[in-house]
């Protein structure tokens, strides 16, 4: 895995799709302050065929938003981070780009609020579920 010159700030691209080929998806900015749940989320999403942006906290993560904005096409934050909260930095970052896709985590929120271009899932996530709505977050948008 290769990083980033910022602390926190990591850059994983190993994507392959199930085809076995090194085509890539889409690019998702991931931002989880949990360690384990990060690279957890990264190597899922790397697994389905996603370049990966991985910060561990809401401000690296609006700062990787605003150096790649072009390259980035989700986000997937969870919601209580010290610092900027998900919903902060995902209203941030559509300052920028205002159709981005976002799904909101938490372990701590039962429910939050969404439209048609974010989701919010409850942790635990399996696999299966990140990736399909993710996907399906996508395709609402072309």
């Amino acid at each position: 895995m290769a990083a980033l010159g910022v602390s926190g700030l990591e850059s994983m691209s190993s994507a392959h799709t199930d085809r076995g080929t090194c085509e890539t998806i889409a690019t998702v900015l991931v931002v989880e302050d949990d360690r384990a749940v990060r690279l957890l989320f990264t190597k899922v999403l790397e697994s389905a065929g996603y370049d990966v942006i991985a910060c561990e906290n809401g401000s690296l993560g609006l700062e990787a938003a605003r150096a790649q904005i072009d390259k980035i096409d989700a986000i997937v934050t969870d919601a209580r981070m010290p610092g900027m909260h998900g919903p902060r930095l995902i209203a941030r970052i559509r300052s920028m780009r205002p159709e981005m896709p976002a799904i909101l985590v938490s372990g701590n929120l039962t429910e939050a609020e969404t439209d048609s271009t974010t989701v919010f899932l409850s942790k635990p996530i399996s696999p299966g579920i990140l990736t399909r709505e993710l996907r399906r977050l996508l395709r609402a948008r072309m």
